[in-house]
Formats: structure tokens, C-alpha cells, sequence
């Protein structure tokens, strides 16, 4: 189902809404970026306006003061033909303004209404501010993140705003089609940190199964970035063939056994150290060993 022809505003500031928003435009969704007389709050951080543009290129802006009868009434008119409305308040905020879904589906009862939240809209963190780094903590996501020094390591992404963004657009494109048998909308949530949550239950199952981690940050030598005289390599070789295989190339086999033998880091990264990302990928080809390097920005 493509989304040609769907309208959607988008009243959230930062990533989370402007992700999605940016995943329905993709799909041919017509997106209206509605900004307070401030403007995005993206746009007063270092180089702000350069992720501006890379969330928001190719949609119409538009500056509505909502805290105005004329800034909301000029809202209320966009959403009597539109399809989708996007935001990120705090629970509450668009109810106070006589913008919330049950306001604005006595305009539309076609409306898709999602409110992108940090921890939902009940409930005793309901109303507390936060950020993407905070939604990793209280999810247990950040605890999982490798030690950089004596601290958990902030991802170099912006893990719960991106998929946060991404849980939007998917319950939004799940709203349309159930508004395509009911011809009706709805209000749909979603709280980043339980999105997170969700996103750890295999290291969670691990626990439960006595280990202290899914193996899969380093500790073992099929899932592993080794140095490599230029830059990094990375090896992904979970199953037992793509491992043998690549004990093949790197003219080890008698690794091929200590697969998942943290002991055996050491010993690949000795093999790997004094080549080149380009000669390990020469000798690798397109035999199936889950190795690739490690792409600059400038590179990918």
C-alpha cells in the first residue's frame, strides 16, 4: 500500500516526529511542516539547520502560533482535509489548546491522530521531559551499550528518537488501512521508552537463561570489529558455515572450533592486524563470511 495522496501534518519538533513524518513522505505522503513562531528547536543546535533540511526537504512549511484563536484556527481548517496529524507534546498540551483527537475528530472523524510520547500518556513518568539518551536509561537499552571508560558508551545514533519515529509511521500506516475498511480514524501512542523495552527482550531472555548478555557486543570471535592496519574490519559470521569459512580465508582453520571461544579474539585479531581493508575484502570476494568493513560518512 503506497500512501500517495495521504495529507499529513506534522506539529512535532526534533527527530522522533520528523522521522516519521520523513518515512511517510517516502511512501508519497504529502507532508506539511507546522513550526511555532520559534521555529524547530533542531534548528538552535550546532548546525541545526542543516538537520532541519535533512529531516524536512521537500515539505511544505508553514508557522502557526498555537497559542493564538488564529494560529488554531487556522490548524483546525488544515485538518478537515487531511489525513494524518503528528505530534510530540507532553500529554496534555494539545487538550489544553482544544487540539486534541477528540477536539479534531468533531472536525475529521477520517483523522489519523499519532501523539509520539517519551513514556506514554498515563502513568507516573507521563508528564516528564526527556530525551532520546533518557528514554535509553529507563528502558534498560543503555545499560547493554558497551563501557566507554567506566560508563555505559552514548550511541553514536539517536537509538529511541529513531525508533520511535519508525513505531509511528508503522501504526500509522496500520490506522489507514484499518480507515480503509471502517472509514473511520483513530488516535494512536507511542512511548519511547517502551519501545525500547521492547527492543531488549532477547538480551532479557538471555538472562533468564543464565548468561550476562546476548554475545553479540564484542565478546566472541565470529561477532567482532577487529584493527586493521587501515581502519576496522567487522566479522558477523553467527553460523557454523559462514565461521568456517571465514577460518578458510584467513588461512586458519584450526579456529574453526572456537567459534564462540572469547580467547580467540586475540588470535584473529593477530591474523587481521597487518593487512589492509582492501586486501582482507580482495580475499574475501563474495564468499559467504559475513565480513565488511568499517565505512566512514564520507565513504558509504
Amino acid at each position: 500500500m503506497t500512501l500517495t495522496g495521504v495529507r499529513v501534518l506534522d506539529l512535532s519538533r526534533l527527530l522522533p516526529g520528523g522521522y516519521c513524518a520523513q518515512l511517510l513522505q517516502a511512501q508519497g505522503a504529502r507532508v506539511t511542516k507546522i513550526e511555532s513562531p520559534a521555529g524547530d528547536p533542531i534548528r538552535g543546535l550546532p548546525a541545526g539547520e542543516a538537520y532541519f533540511d535533512a529531516l524536512h526537504r521537500d515539505q511544505q512549511l508553514l508557522t502557526l502560533d498555537l497559542r493564538t484563536d488564529a494560529g488554531r484556527e487556522s490548524l483546525r481548517g488544515r485538518v478537515v482535509d487531511a489525513d494524518v496529524l503528528v505530534e510530540g507534546f507532553r500529554p496534555g498540551v494539545m487538550e489544553r489548546l482544544e487540539l486534541g483527537y477528540a477536539s479534531l475528530s468533531v472536525i475529521n472523524p477520517a483523522l489519523v491522530y499519532c501523539g509520539i510520547t517519551g513514556h506514554g500518556s498515563s502513568g507516573p513518568l507521563a508528564h516528564r521531559a526527556g530525551h532520546d539518551l533518557n528514554y535509553l536509561a529507563r528502558s534498560g537499552a543503555l545499560s547493554l551499550m558497551p563501557l566507554a571508560g567506566d560508563r555505559p558508551a552514548i550511541p553514536g545514533l539517536q537509538i529511541a528518537d529513531l525508533a520511535g519515529g519508525l513505531q509511528a509511521a508503522f501504526l500509522i500506516a496500520t490506522a489507514l488501512a484499518e480507515r480503509e475498511q471502517t472509514g473511520r480514524g483513530s488516535r494512536v501512542e507511542v512511548s519511547m521508552t517502551d519501545v525500547m523495552r521492547s527492543w531488549t527482550s532477547l538480551p532479557r531472555a538471555a538472562r533468564r537463561a543464565g548468561l550476562a548478555s546476548l554475545p553479540l557486543t564484542g565478546q566472541v570471535p565470529c561477532y567482532h570489529v577487529y584493527k586493521v592496519a587501515d581502519g576496522y574490519l567487522t566479522v558477523a559470521a553467527l553460523e557454523p558455515d559462514f565461521w568456517t569459512e571465514f577460518c578458510r580465508v584467513i588461512d586458519h582453520a584450526d579456529l574453526a572450533s572456537r567459534q564462540f571461544d572469547p580467547s580467540a579474539v586475540g588470535e584473529v585479531q593477530r591474523v587481521l592486524a597487518s593487512g589492509t581493508r582492501a586486501e582482507w575484502m580482495a580475499r574475501v570476494g563474495d564468499r559467504d563470511v559475513c565480513v565488511e568493513p568499517v565505512l566512514g560518512l564520507e565513504e558509504s
